[in-house]
């Protein structure tokens, strides 16, 4: 936490924070820090997996984790997994699991981030989605509601993407292929 001398010392005219209403008994010297982000909200939030992520501002990361769970749903929900049943039900709960240990770590690196004045390092990708990814998922949302809505709306089949599902990751594969060798080349053009 910040203490209310650390604000004493700001420049005139700059923001100062909200003094934090302590309970009876409590120190009233110090002052609630704004960029705390609380462990238990971010682990409950994950319950539903990506959202406690995304409340801690690793918002890619988040979606991540979303897009992974309702996949594994999608998977179990077909009831063609045969004897490949039990271990996608483990790895789902292992997810599941894990998602709400992430989110409750992360919290508390970030505030243990905020609360010092040196930069200590913190996991990766808390920085704002890309305009590229931003456009990716914005897309991939589009195409999901079009084609649900289709479906429900207009009763169009939607046997085709039985068939055609594994297009898309072939897709993805390359997005991802092209993506490292440009990274790739921009490394080396900047070590010239």
């Amino acid at each position: 936490m910040t203490s209310p001398q650390d604000f004493e010392q700001a420049p005139q005219g700059s923001p100062r924070p909200a003094p934090y209403l302590p309970s009876p008994g409590a120190r009233p010297d110090y002052y609630r820090d704004p960029r705390y982000k609380s462990p238990l909200v971010a682990t409950v939030l994950s319950l539903m997996p990506g959202v406690g992520q995304v409340y801690l501002g690793y918002t890619q990361l988040g979606f991540i984790h979303g897009t992974t769970a309702a996949a594994l749903v999608c998977l179990m929900s077909t009831n063609q997994l045969g004897q490949l049943e039990p271990m996608v039900g483990i790895f789902m709960a292992f997810f599941w699991l894990y998602n709400l240990v992430d989110a409750h770590r992360r919290a508390v690196l970030l505030n243990e981030a905020s609360a010092r004045l040196e930069r200590p390092r913190l996991p990766d990708g808390r920085e704002a989605m890309s305009a590229g990814g931003r456009l990716a998922a914005g897309g991939l949302l589009i195409a999901a509601g079009t084609l649900s809505l289709l479906h429900l709306r207009f009763g169009v089949s939607m046997a085709w993407i039985g068939r055609w599902w594994p297009a898309g990751l072939v897709l993805l594969g390359l997005y991802l292929v092209i993506r490292a060798l440009r990274d790739r080349a921009a490394q080396t053009n900047a070590a010239d």
